[in-house]
């Protein structure tokens, strides 16, 4: 294939996370070809600007890793809320990357969103004072925006920003759910036109908003017996989940920047991806009803050759299985 032969240049991508450890998920696992490697997730709750944020991170090292041992000091030592209770729980900091995870769903959809893979992780002592956070500096090349519509289809003055930047392994990942605030707006777009490159900061937001409506119909007449009300029907709960652009250095001028050319290289290798990503799976035969479970060796060849051979992000391949699939490496 004509992409092969692209090499993109990597883009700085780097993630800050402090909060309370609230869960974990962490397992040591074996592959098919006796590789012992760590995988699962970290539920980070990190209390700012007046919300409580959960941040789930994402965790796969090798054993071969000189992280490994890091990893493993999270699994057996770190606590949690949910296993310890909030006051025992431990505050930690996470420094990783923005990846994009993205499959077809059984129904033929294609499913994508960013997440964060953690690479070093340090708990903190009881007398730190580092603020909570959750922040992204990212390397990204700007490739437009939108106005932000409201319910009425008016202006907001917020915009969608659509963007990306480029990992290690020829690796586009593109930034879903990007958005600026109208406080921001206008100054962002007087910078960064389409095609500029430019190291952003970016906070993650993840975090419920709950909003009580007023009483608008009159209560029901009492017929017979005893009345309750159940639960809280006037409660509204809006999830919010995006990346918030929140600041940002001048455009990148000079060596820093990608040209078009790159650009138009980086398009043809996301191209590619998004190609391979809708290659039929192979026939599973039918039991019952429904679709046979995956098996070993049904997964092996879902899972690239080339993973373990410095061609690929071990990660890009771990995205498409689900935890309790063994992965043939």
């Amino acid at each position: 294939m004509e992409n092969q032969n692209i090499e993109l240049r990597q883009l700085k991508n780097n993630v800050e996370i402090i909060g309370t450890l609230k869960s974990k998920d962490l397992e040591v696992r074996t592959s098919k070809k006796g590789n012992r490697y760590m995988s699962g997730r970290l539920v980070i709750a990190s209390k700012f600007d007046g919300k409580i944020q959960e941040q789930t991170v994402r965790v796969f090292v090798m054993e071969s890793s000189k992280l490994f041992k890091g990893a493993e000091t999270v699994k057996n030592e770190y606590k949690s809320i949910e296993e310890h209770g909030e006051e025992n729980a431990d505050r930690i900091k996470v420094v990783g990357e923005l990846s994009l995870n993205e499959y077809y769903n059984q129904q033929g959809n294609l499913v994508q969103f960013n997440e964060v893979r953690g690479v070093f992780f340090n708990r903190l002592d009881k007398e730190n004072n580092q603020p909570d956070k959750a922040i992204a500096s990212i390397e990204t090349v700007v490739e437009g925006f939108v106005e932000k519509l409201d319910k009425d289809q008016l202006p907001t003055g917020d915009y969608e920003v659509h963007g990306f930047t480029v990992g290690w392994g020829n690796n586009v990942i593109e930034l879903k759910n990007v958005v600026i605030g109208k406080e921001l707006a206008q100054s962002f777009i007087d910078l960064y036109q389409p095609g500029s490159t430019g190291l952003l900061t970016y906070k993650l937001n993840n975090y419920v908003e709950v909003e009580e409506m007023e009483e608008s119909q009159q209560p029901a007449a009492h017929g017979f017996g005893s009345t309750e009300t159940v639960g809280s029907p006037n409660v509204i709960r809006n999830y919010v989940n995006n990346i918030e652009i929140i600041g940002g250095s001048i455009p990148f001028f000079g060596s820093k920047e990608y040209t078009p050319d790159e650009i138009e290289a980086a398009k043809k290798v996301r191209a590619l991806k998004l190609q391979e990503l809708q290659q039929p799976a192979p026939e599973v035969p039918q039991t019952g009803f429904g679709q046979k479970p995956l098996t070993t060796e049904n997964i092996e060849s879902q899972m690239p050759t080339d993973m373990m051979n410095g061609n690929q992000n071990p990660f890009d391949a771990m995205n498409s299985l689900n935890d309790d699939e063994m992965p043939d490496f």
